[in-house]
């Protein structure tokens, strides 16, 4: 009689295919089938679910989104109660809540055998963790210590958990983000043009993400602002929709640079607008093993990052000068030196995306993170034997 499979519930923070999305894809996509039935429940159904239906991987519409008012109401919300009566009915071996915390807690209620937790992220700036406050702190001790296991995506999150939040470092599993570089690469629409996309054939320099303080993007637009006047036939995107939409638009018109740089909504056929960028930018104020960066360099793109010790993965993604261009310090005044420079050296962007492509594909496929963590779940299952 074959042994029975360990059941896993997987809780988004989303039902639309963001960053933390696509870590759960993969996960569930790669894992081993003889030994692991996985589960997902999204607060609301988006493309996330589209991806889930052609993998055949079964899920709820429970859960809470990312971001509320306060710790008890991402707790108490009707979504977090209907995921309660699906534990109680499904009674999952391992409950493993991404990004937001609750799915834990409420796990814990609901008596399942394991709970997990991925952070996804540090969502403090330098500055914010360097002026932590004694409860922040506090309050993420106390969080580690609902869950078994707390997964963190590269080891910068880790060491940042361990020196700056006291987690307990034997409770603490590491896994990357992936992505698929071939499949990825054969999914591009290459009839569509530069033309067809941003209405030009000019130069692009463009980023992808949510038009939150998170990303930095109004640090991109001051460092376009410093180089105006080389910015002949270059044009600056920014894709994706957000709280701060109005106030950087405000900040580009402030400059005069309304002609230069242009804001795209949010699409879902987002790597064929990257496929057509000549240079890809990351302002990220925190990040993790950024999916967008991670897309962008198996694309073939020269990427130029903003990075820093401790709420930053990306410099476990990209090799100074190799395979991208960090910048870690006078954030804007540097980033308008590299997009200059790199805007007149076609060799330099043609050597730094050639090995970003091939760093991605030898290091960062997505099979691993299934890997990663199907050992944690074993881990898990022999310890509650």
């Amino acid at each position: 009689m074959p042994d029975k499979k360990i059941k896993i519930l997987h809780i988004s923070p989303d039902g639309k295919l963001y960053g933390t999305e696509r870590h759960i894809l993969a996960l569930v996509k790669h894992s081993d089938s003889n030994k692991f039935e996985h589960y997902v429940a999204t607060p609301e159904r988006g493309n996330f679910n589209d991806e889930l239906d052609k993998i055949g991987v079964q899920y709820f519409i429970a859960g809470r989104k990312h971001g509320y008012k306060s710790k008890l109401d991402g707790i108490t919300a009707e979504g977090s109660k209907e995921l309660y009566r699906i534990m109680k009915k499904e009674k999952f071996d391992i409950v493993h809540s991404h990004l937001n915390s609750f799915g834990g807690i409420v796990g814990r209620i609901a008596g399942a055998g394991s709970v997990v937790h991925t952070r996804h992220g540090v969502f403090w700036s330098e500055e914010e963790l360097a002026n932590i406050s004694v409860k922040d702190k506090y309050f993420q001790k106390i969080k580690s210590g609902i869950f078994d296991l707390t997964i963190a995506i590269g080891e910068y999150e880790k060491n940042t958990m361990i020196g700056k939040f006291d987690y307990d470092e034997s409770k603490i599993r590491v896994t990357v983000n992936g992505v698929d570089t071939d499949e990825l690469n054969s999914k591009i629409d290459r009839t569509i043009s530069k033309k067809d996309l941003f209405g030009t054939d000019e130069f692009i320099i463009g980023t992808v993400g949510r038009l939150e303080r998170q990303k930095g993007f109004n640090m991109l637009i001051e460092a376009a602002s410093l180089i105006k006047d080389s910015l002949e036939n270059i044009k600056f995107v920014i894709i994706g929709d957000g709280s701060c939409k109005d106030e950087l638009k405000n900040l580009r018109d402030g400059f005069g640079l309304q002609d230069k740089i242009e804001f795209i909504p949010y699409k879902e056929n987002i790597p064929d607008y990257v496929h057509n960028f000549d240079i890809y930018i990351s302002t990220s104020l925190w990040e993790g093993m950024s999916y967008s960066v991670q897309e962008a360099m198996a694309l073939g793109k020269p990427v130029i990052a903003l990075t820093s010790e401790n709420v930053s993965g990306l410099k476990e993604l990209i090799e100074d000068g190799v395979s991208g261009i960090l910048i870690e310090k006078n954030y804007i005044e540097n980033l308008a030196e590299k997009i200059k420079l790199l805007i007149k050296d076609e060799n330099q962007r043609k050597f730094l995306g050639e090995n970003a492509q091939e760093r991605e594909k030898n290091y960062f496929q997505e099979w691993r993170t299934a890997e990663d963590m199907d050992k944690v779940y074993a881990e898990l299952n022999i310890s509650k034997i």
